[in-house]
């Protein structure tokens, strides 16, 4: 009996397997756009999420964790993660002697992968435990090489105690090549970058120097708002453009003459006036350099609130840029926590209380929150690199 004509009887076309060159076709746009969060990388910390987000993908994993080796230390630091909800890793970078973890020291040494299963009775303890305490039930454990020597280690995490494939660790290599490669480029451009930011420093300390009382201030809000915009995981050149309006978010400051901006008791009427200009005048002073255009928004919007009420536009809410939400609630809490002849230095419990209390009219509810998080957990040195970058 001949097959039955289905495009003549229901104008469908009958399924067919997908042919060897469809699937190389498909399998490699898969690929390219796994590849993605790797070549948008901002800095090392990106590419290591970036990295691990194609490693899950392509061995099918729950989550998969970069921790960066410290061959001085001898111990492997958390960089950047992946998860599929609801796995989860952590949010704090942790750090591993290497000493507990000799399975990890074996992968690093001799660059063969080791797969480890939480039901393997002769399995290392340390690693079993670690996948209990997340709820995994096998890792796969290989390493990333860098200018010849490792660099760091790549686990990929399944919930189901499931083997991964004998071809997954070379397809874990493939990656990793793809991410020394690329780690070369970021190392290149952050040298370029940290010239550019030297300068932009030098030219803000110069500043700062006119103030004794706000000497470092453009550091500290440097380090605070890069910190929560990568706690509220920002996009790179979100988070770039961050780093840049937080170093120059008071420039125009040097517009404002020294019986104003040194003046220790309230401002008149007048004086406030011509304070309230310096976001403008920043602005404006940065609208020539095109390398700093992500900073001119921040530089201009940082004194905005939350409900309208502030200055130099009375933007509110969402239209407020999300880096001048940031930066205003980080300059806020640097100023509460610092000593001025006027007033000492709040405690910090009240300084997150006056976060807490603002928050929904001057700041940004989700970034006062996260700050109070962040600054909770984490203190107020190093923050950023002691957060695990996420791609996802």
């Amino acid at each position: 009996m001949s097959t039955p004509n289905l495009t003549l009887l229901y104008g469908i076309e009958p399924a067919r397997r997908p042919t060897g060159l469809e699937r190389a076709t498909r399998s490699m746009a898969e690929l390219v756009s796994d590849l993605g969060p790797m070549q948008e990388a901002g800095d090392v910390s990106d590419l290591l999420a970036g990295l691990a987000h194609a490693v899950r993908r392509e061995v099918a994993a729950d989550a998969v964790l970069v921790s960066r080796y410290d061959a001085q230390l001898d111990l492997v630091c958390d960089g950047g993660a992946s998860v599929r909800p609801p796995a989860t890793l952590n949010f704090v970078a942790e750090q591993y002697s290497l000493d507990e973890y000799p399975a990890t020291r074996e992968v690093l040494v001799t660059g063969k992968a080791i797969e480890i299963a939480r039901s393997d009775p002769e399995a290392d303890r340390n690693e079993t435990r670690f996948l209990s305490q997340y709820g995994f039930s096998r890792s796969l454990i290989c390493r990333l090489v860098h200018s010849g020597a490792p660099f760091a280690t790549v686990e990929a995490y399944r919930t189901e105690d499931r083997a991964f494939r004998h071809d997954d660790p070379a397809r874990v290599d493939v990656l990793c090549a793809f991410a020394s490669s690329a780690l070369t480029r970021l190392e290149l451009a952050a040298q370029l970058e940290g010239h550019y930011t030297m300068t932009m420093e030098a030219l803000v300390s110069a500043l700062e120097a006119r103030d004794p009382h706000t000497e470092a201030h453009a550091g500290r809000i440097r380090d605070l708002s890069t910190a929560l915009a990568v706690a509220l995981r920002l996009p790179s050149e979100e988070r770039r453009a961050v780093k840049l309006g937080s170093i120059l978010h008071d420039v125009g400051k040097i517009g404002v003459p020294d019986s104003i901006l040194l003046k220790e008791g309230s401002l008149d009427e007048q004086e406030w006036k011509l304070m309230k200009r310096h976001p403008v005048i920043g602005e404006r002073m940065l609208r020539s350099v095109e390398f700093l255009a992500p900073a001119w928004p921040i530089v201009r919007h940082h004194h905005e609130r939350w409900d309208g009420r502030g200055y130099p536009d009375g933007l509110a809410r969402e239209d407020i840029p999300v880096g001048a939400r940031i930066v205003a609630v980080c300059d806020s809490f640097d100023a509460m926590t610092s000593n001025r002849p006027y007033r000492k230095a709040l405690s910090l419990a009240h300084a997150f209380e006056e976060l807490t209390r603002n928050a929904g009219s001057q700041f940004d509810p989700a970034c006062a929150e996260m700050l109070v998080e962040v600054v909770s957990s984490l203190g107020q040195d190093r923050v950023e690199e002691r957060l695990v970058r996420y791609a996802d």
